[in-house]
């Protein structure tokens, strides 16, 4: 799938972005095991637990992070409006803050418990426990799904989100995410049925893919 390239101006920070050693983190490599094999439960449940165990530094360590969301806030600027947002992998809603802003009714989840216990009161925001592999949606209802350092499952995505539908995939960091999929792969991967744009901002990357047919 093609994908128009847009470089959004968003100021870079003097600051370089952490590293986290991305290409050989624990969470890159389950990362490829999942999308290699998506029915591999093991991995899901390793992927889960790592970060279960960082949930209690997390909103510290990325308040710590300039621009940690910066991609979200970009991509949002090329959506459709939305008259509701599910977000995955919300962690302790860093990305979550600026969704609720948009305006529409988010739902916000997580796999871990212990990462949404950490997410703030936000009106309009309702926090949910559950699995990207199964999550409590109807077919082809989602209009807008948004996700900053996410794991995808690309069958759940085709399952919610119907024609017109929107997939909104952002990374804090880019290559040096641990959890990175660069958006040429994203686009790849969702197939002929989408079409998508995508651009850099702060230290990271968005891709904002629409469904077609």
């Amino acid at each position: 799938m093609p994908v128009q390239l847009w470089y959004d101006p968003v100021e870079i920070p003097d600051a370089p972005p952490p590293e986290l050693n991305a290409s050989t983190h624990r969470s890159r490599l389950a990362l490829e095991r999942v999308l290699a094999d998506p029915d591999d439960d093991k991995t899901w449940e390793e992927l889960a637990v790592t970060y279960d165990e960082m949930a209690p530094e997390w909103t510290e360590w990325a308040q710590e992070q300039p621009w940690y969301a910066a991609g979200v806030a970009a991509g949002l600027q090329h959506a459709r409006p939305a008259g509701w947002i599910v977000e995955i992998g919300c962690g302790t809603g860093q990305a979550t803050e600026l969704l609720a802003r948009v305006g529409p009714p988010v739902v916000a989840t997580d796999v871990n418990v212990s990462m949404l216990s950490g997410a703030p009161a936000l009106e309009h925001v309702t926090y949910v426990a559950a699995d990207v592999r199964r999550m409590p949606f109807r077919d082809g209802s989602v209009p807008l799904l948004v996700s900053l350092n996410g794991v995808p499952d690309f069958r759940e995505f085709d399952r919610i989100l119907g024609v017109g539908g929107q997939l909104l995939w952002c990374t804090s960091f880019g290559p040096g995410t641990p959890l990175y999929l660069p958006p040429d792969r994203v686009a790849d991967m969702l197939g002929p049925d989408w079409t998508a744009e995508a651009g850099h901002a702060g230290h990271g990357d968005w891709i904002l893919a629409v469904r077609i047919r």
